[in-house]
């Protein structure tokens, strides 16, 4: 790839994917990205305890409402009943072992001392001002930091707690990426004026956040140029696929979107509230309901929550042929103590927590803004020449042209109507001119009105309002939804028989065969003939899917095309977010 005739070399572009829990981070170059946790712990200046903020992680608002414990209860039938109904391979139906029984199996279990644990806390004697990622997960509890997750469902994390505002939260993101860099790239902060940046930022973006996030990578870090690109693009560059449906289930949100030939469509994008926390928190709903013998779990424990996330990992699957009650050691690690080992006797809970993410209400969320649709642009100040200006001087310029034609057209008949009467009298000429002149004045005006903002924008500007909100939904009943969103059969067609999985809340053994089955089973009516070429890839080309994303960035930053998309430092500075609509490769 050359820039301005000047080659542009791989370890020269650091691509940047901040997720909701994790960020990836790496130079183009590199075979796989540096993973840490995205989170910081900064020193509270009064030593009190009391008034410590930690960010939540599996614990969330909605999740505790009244009707939660409701909404529980009717998702687990749902999912009970759809499990009956499930056969397996050999055509065979699944047998559930009885919850009573695995209930009183584990009330038995006691914990079975063993070695001392390896982890230790966090040193923190030099009273650093700051922690950053794995660090601030074994930070001691009595310590007098305050933890923050700058990022939630894969937008900037602003609340109003401590550290929620907008500058607080771009100066915890400048800190991580800023330690980040220097720890696992070993770039000193003052070389990034010789190194590029390409940023992944959501299918369902927020301008602003963007705006705020170039202008960190510009201004705040000292990249000499940056890209911002849509992650379902980018995953389809690392899977090397030209059109599907993208499907992203993250840890805290879900983004279902069709991508075409490098453009994602915009109304077939969708957003919703949940993801791998959720079956996380899900199951250890249902592991109490069974009596989990490690009593003292706790979701507002860094290490618990580890500890939740592990046991998710390494039992949960959404495999037909794998069902009966088996037995798994859980072993419960803490700094400073002896690890106790618990032989739990599982049965099918394992399915039914990632079952949540077909059958949403089992999460028991309750909210009115679950499910998210593309915005329209707001505007902003500094881009006086946005879709707005555009939709207005439109408008203007119709209505003008429109005037003056039937002032010509009125005047004209009249003409000829003298000219066929007594024909063109001295008088005439002259009478014609007032007529041309208030035409004038009436454009002028319509522009006047426009100016104090009295002209109504025409259907064109009516056309985009904002959808009624929809109700969450299944992963499966998403992907149909964003499919028929597209504009023509074509694509439709082109979008079923490809079905792109990617993120790390999905990545259950069997998910992919059973994705496929409930989309089929579904496929309207005059789809059925492509039901045989349907496939989900849920493992492009044997990548872990977490990565598929952050390897298309890197793709994208070797292509001879990317040249035109680079926002220069000195351009944004002096042309602020209009340089980054006309660079943008999405619509902006």
């Amino acid at each position: 790839m050359r820039i301005n005739g000047q080659p542009v070399q791989g370890t020269a572009v650091i691509v940047i994917h901040p997720g909701s829990s994790l960020l990836r981070i790496g130079r183009a170059s590199d075979t796989f990205p540096n993973v840490i946790p995205q989170v910081i712990a900064r020193r509270r200046r009064n030593p009190d305890t009391a008034g410590k903020h930690e960010d939540r992680t599996l614990l969330r608002h909605e999740a505790c409402q009244a009707e939660s414990r409701a909404l529980h209860e009717q998702g687990l039938r749902g999912v009970q009943q759809a499990l009956m109904s499930i056969t397996t391979s050999s055509g065979q139906h699944r047998l559930a072992p009885p919850t009573e029984q695995l209930a009183a199996f584990n009330a038995q279990v006691g914990p079975h001392i063993e070695e001392t644990s390896d982890l230790e806390w966090t040193d923190t004697s030099s009273k650093p001002e700051y922690l950053v990622g794995q660090e601030v997960l074994y930070l001691h509890p009595s310590e007098c930091y305050n933890v923050h997750w700058p990022m939630s469902c894969g937008q900037l994390h602003l609340h109003s707690g401590p550290g929620g505002s907008l500058t607080a939260v771009l100066a915890d993101l400048e800190t991580i990426w800023t330690t980040a860099i220097e720890k696992f790239l070993d770039i000193p902060i003052e070389d990034l004026k010789h190194y590029r940046c390409i940023l992944l930022v959501p299918d369902i973006y927020n301008r602003q956040h963007i705006k705020e996030l170039i202008n960190l990578l510009l201004n705040r870090l000292g990249f000499s140029a940056a890209i911002a690109h849509q992650e379902s693009v980018c995953a389809t560059f690392g899977s090397g696929v030209a059109s599907a449906c993208v499907v992203d289930v993250g840890d805290q949100k879900t983004a279902v979107c069709c991508v075409e030939d490098g453009l994602s469509h915009r109304n077939s994008r969708l957003w919703l509230d949940y993801g791998g926390r959720d079956i996380t928190r899900c199951l250890e709903w249902l592991l109490r309901r069974t009596n989990f013998p490690y009593k003292d779990c706790n979701l507002l424990d860094r290490l618990d929550c580890q500890l939740l996330q592990e046991l998710k990992h390494s039992s949960c699957h959404l495999n037909r042929d794998m069902f009966g009650a088996r037995c798994q050691d859980v072993h419960v690690q803490r700094p400073d103590t002896f690890t106790r080992r618990y032989q739990v006797r599982l049965g099918e809970e394992t399915i039914q927590a990632p079952m949540g993410l077909f059958h949403p209400q089992l999460f028991g969320l309750v909210g009115s803004s679950l499910v998210h649709t593309q915005l329209r642009n707001q505007g902003d100040p500094e881009d006086v020449h946005d879709e707005h200006y555009l939709l207005q001087t439109q408008s203007t310029q119709q209505q003008v042209a429109k005037a003056v034609a039937e002032k010509k057209a009125k005047a004209s008949s009249k003409q000829d109507q003298g000219a066929d009467g007594d024909k063109t009298s001295p008088d005439s000429k002259p009478s014609l001119e007032p007529r041309h002149k208030r035409a004038r004045e009436d454009a002028g005006g319509s522009e006047a009105k426009h100016r104090r903002g009295v002209v109504r924008l025409p259907s064109t500007s009516r056309r985009g309002a904002e959808p009624p909100p929809l109700k969450l939904m299944g992963v499966d009943q998403a992907i149909l939804h964003s499919i028929e969103c597209c504009a023509s059969d074509e694509t439709k067609k082109k979008m079923f028989s490809c079905i792109l999985v990617v993120g790390g809340g999905l990545n259950f053994p069997g998910a992919q065969n059973f994705l496929l089955h409930r989309v089929r089973s579904q496929l309207p009516a005059k789809y059925r003939s492509i039901a045989d070429t349907m496939e989900v890839i849920n493992k492009p080309k044997d990548q872990d899917p977490q990565m598929v994303c952050w390897k298309g960035a890197a793709v994208l930053a070797c292509l001879d095309t990317t040249q035109e998309l680079w926002v220069g430092q000195r351009e944004w500075r002096k042309f602020g977010i209009r340089i980054l609509r006309e660079r943008s490769p999405f619509v902006w």
